[in-house]
């Protein structure tokens, strides 16, 4: 599988449960935990770009000082 082709099957997949999880079938937890099986499953380390991160979020920003 190409890493293209991992990006875009993890993003297909983390839509869905994201779905579930703003219909109340999972929680944010679960989401969480099934970001990092996704991920694995589909070659993305930790720290890449291509996956879901609060931070992006302009809602879950802060600016510490």
């Amino acid at each position: 599988m190409s890493k293209g082709n991992g990006i875009l099957r993890y993003q297909t997949a983390m839509a869905l449960f994201r779905g579930w999880c703003s219909i109340g079938a999972i929680s944010e937890e679960e989401l969480s935990r099934i970001d990092a099986i996704v991920a694995e499953k589909h070659g993305l380390s930790l720290f890449s770009i291509y996956r879901e991160n609060a931070l992006l979020y302009k809602e879950n920003r802060a600016i510490m000082t």
